[in-house]
């Protein structure tokens, strides 16, 4: 029975579920199988055969076959493709439960963005381990099945990343979503699933504080943040994923995961990690830590344990299972045996242990005599000076030594002594100190040397190790963001290179274009001097083109422009100028054009004989030109140059005479109308005489 859709065989169409550029959705029932379905038609124009037709109905029936070829729970499943001459659909599973996008607008727990995240990341893994690059990753393409179940939609930019396929969009063409675009997307380069590792990146990002991190007034300036600027710090709530976003986010592809099954193992590291991060998850406590990882999406074989406990505690646990476990199997003497004698050997080794403590305080530790107790101790008050004035393992010249000179004395004398034992960790404690002063300088030679040294002095040491673990990690902090401003300042030139093409063509859009795009790179660097001489530029731009308007609707369009943007640029001086001298200029236009008004002014003299009144005169384009109060003849009037319809009436002779006139700029036009002279006695008479 008719419903007034299109008709599919097989299928019984039930309503329109959404549109597209290209395409429309409708929810059907497929009739062999019982079951509900979206089927993607393809809109067709009135010559299917014409090129550009021809190449959308391919790319259409690509995005079908790719995702046919990518069997996975969190991408959508097709279930069949169809092109004939009457029509091109894709057939595929109804995913009932709506988009994020829906549920994004009313707030995601934190729990429920990390499964979204872990699942759209194994999808998208999926289909990279098969070629397939998505490109266009955002919250409209990512549907629930169900509550908890995310599913993957939409390739329909998608492509292989080997470039084996059939290449579908124009070379060079900017593919995606601006706000989840990766900057090799924007400089147009040839992507790879790095690519929608930065989508999904700003995907989190927006999923755990409601905004995406670049975000601007228009398409480019959104792309060129994603060129130029750094996202916003996490919240401190989520700090322990900082690190994971800097990587992700990374302005170059190469410092980014190799792959999102390593994003996805660093993600789930930092979780098990935390047991606070694991309490704001809000799962289930009764749950091992197994089983709430695979609630999340994470396929972990961890072993199981409480809810809440970390890996390390689940390892230490699973030690002290093992050493409480039974022994194998023995002969039932011996295990009696054992039984019976268990008590005894513990209290006789406990016995044991402290005798053999006693025996070596009494011979195996020698007793220092008075004196050498004395020195000891002479030496311990030296070093605790030492300490205090910096002296720790470099002597000061003409001095007697260091202070772990006599550190290592006392030691010599007394080993274990516990003075000596705190005046060495703290030595070390002091100059691991010294050495992140430098850090915190950014000096990480210095602190280098520092570590060097120190380490050589006192090999071993527990605070220096962990100097030396932190002097790495600068080496490689510095390291990526010496790499982030070396791309940082390629994609600059690139901007600027763009905003002087705008300058070049000089068009008000342009210029506009050019004003966003200086502005946008002053917020990433006000201090940078080729920006700063593109601003000069533009302002110079903007400068000629209000001096050179024509008339003051010219003048005003592009004065609004500056009024309504000026704030941002009110502390240049060149800037300031040009917003103080517009006034000036648009009275200069007024002027010009009053002036060429008056000049283009000339005279009209009406007379009549033996006279009349002047009725009416109108211009050439109907208007009504004002007469005085006394319109009789003869009347001087002056009039802007044209052609005018003028009217008189002789009241003697009782009629109206319509006549036309030119008038000339600076002439004198004269036009005369000639009624019939009235005898004296009728004259007097309507004279009042």
């Amino acid at each position: 029975m008719g419903n007034g859709f299109i008709q599919i065989p097989g299928y019984e169409i039930l309503r329109p579920l959404g549109a597209g550029g290209m395409s429309t959705v409708y929810l059907a029932l497929q009739r062999s199988l019982d079951r509900t379905v979206a089927i993607k038609v393809m809109r067709r124009g009135g010559d299917a055969a014409a090129a550009d037709a021809a190449q959308s109905e391919k790319r259409f029936l690509l995005e079908g076959r790719m995702m046919a070829k990518l069997p996975h729970r969190n991408i959508v499943a097709v279930y069949d493709i169809v092109s004939n001459e009457d029509i091109a659909y894709i057939a595929m599973e109804y995913l009932a439960g709506g988009a994020l996008t829906e549920r994004m607008r009313s707030g995601i727990a934190l729990g429920d963005a990390v499964a979204v995240i872990v699942q759209v990341a194994a999808a998208l893994e999926f289909a990279h381990e098969h070629g397939v690059v998505h490109r266009d990753l955002k919250p409209a393409n990512i549907m629930f099945r169900d509550t908890g179940t995310p599913v993957l939609t939409d390739f329909g930019i998608a492509r292989y990343q080997d470039g084996s396929a059939t290449r579908l969009t124009q070379t060079g063409m900017l593919v995606g979503t601006p706000t989840y675009m990766s900057p090799e997307q924007i400089n147009g380069l040839q992507v790879d699933g790095r690519a929608d590792q930065y989508s999904l990146g700003i995907l989190f990002y927006e999923l755990l504080t409601g905004a995406p991190p670049f975000r601007g007034d228009t398409p480019i300036a959104v792309l060129m943040a994603h060129l130029t600027q750094a996202p916003a710090p996490l919240p401190a709530e989520f700090a322990a994923f900082q690190d994971i976003f800097d990587r992700v986010l990374s302005k170059n592809r190469d410092d980014r995961y190799a792959t999102l099954k390593a994003f996805s193992d660093d993600l789930k590291s930092r979780l098990v990690h935390s047991d606070t991060l694991l309490t704001r998850l809000q799962l289930d406590p009764n749950q091992t830590s197994s089983e709430q990882l695979r609630a999340l999406g994470f396929y972990t074989s961890m072993p199981s344990s409480s809810g809440r406990a970390s890996v390390s505690g689940q390892i230490a646990a699973a030690e002290i299972l093992k050493q409480a476990a039974p022994a194998p199997a023995q002969a039932p003497a011996m295990v009696a045996l054992a039984s019976r004698g268990r008590t005894k050997w513990i209290a006789i080794a406990a016995t044991v242990a402290v005798l053999a403590v006693i025996a070596w305080g009494m011979f195996g530790h020698r007793r220092l005599s008075h004196d050498e107790q004395e020195l000891v101790n002479l030496w311990n008050d030296r070093a605790a000076t030492l300490i205090g004035s910096g002296q720790l393992i470099v002597a000061a010249p003409g001095s007697d030594g260091s202070a772990l000179d006599f550190v290592r004395k006392v030691e010599q004398k007394d080993p274990g002594n516990s003075r000596a034992e705190a005046a060495r960790a703290q030595i070390g404690k002091l100059l691991a100190a010294q050495g992140d002063a430098a850090l915190a300088d950014k000096r990480i030679d210095d602190a280098a040397k520092i570590q060097a040294d120190a380490s050589q002095a006192l090999p071993g040491d527990a605070a220096l190790a962990g100097l030396q673990q932190r002097i790495a990690q600068a080496r490689e902090k510095a390291r990526a963001q010496a790499q982030i401003a070396e791309q940082t300042a390629e994609n600059r030139q690139k901007a600027q290179a763009q905003v002087t093409a705008f300058l070049d063509a000089g068009t008000d859009a342009e210029l506009r274009a050019a004003f966003d795009g200086i502005s946008q790179l002053l917020a990433a660097d006000a201090t940078d001097k080729d920006t700063l001489a593109l601003r000069t530029r533009a302002i110079d731009a903007i400068r000629k083109r209000l001096q050179g308007a024509a008339n003051t609707e010219d003048f005003d369009a592009m004065a609004g422009f500056v009024k309504g943007r000026g704030t941002e640029w009110s502390a240049d001086p060149a800037w300031a100028a040009l917003a103080q001298d517009m006034p000036a200029w648009r009275a200069g236009i007024v002027a010009t054009a009053q002036a060429q008004a008056a000049a283009n002014v000339g005279e009209l003299l009406l007379t009549a004989t033996p006279w009349a009144r002047v009725d009416a005169i109108a211009d050439g384009a109907g208007r009504t030109i004002a007469l005085p109060d006394d319109n009789n003849t003869p009347l001087l009037l002056r009039l802007p140059a044209g052609t005018y319809s003028v009217v008189f009436r002789q009241p003697l002779e009782g009629k109206n005479r319509q006549m036309t006139v030119a008038v000339e700029g600076k002439k004198r036009a004269v036009l005369a109308a000639g009624f019939a002279a009235p005898d004296a006695r009728e004259y007097f008479k309507h004279a009042g005489l």
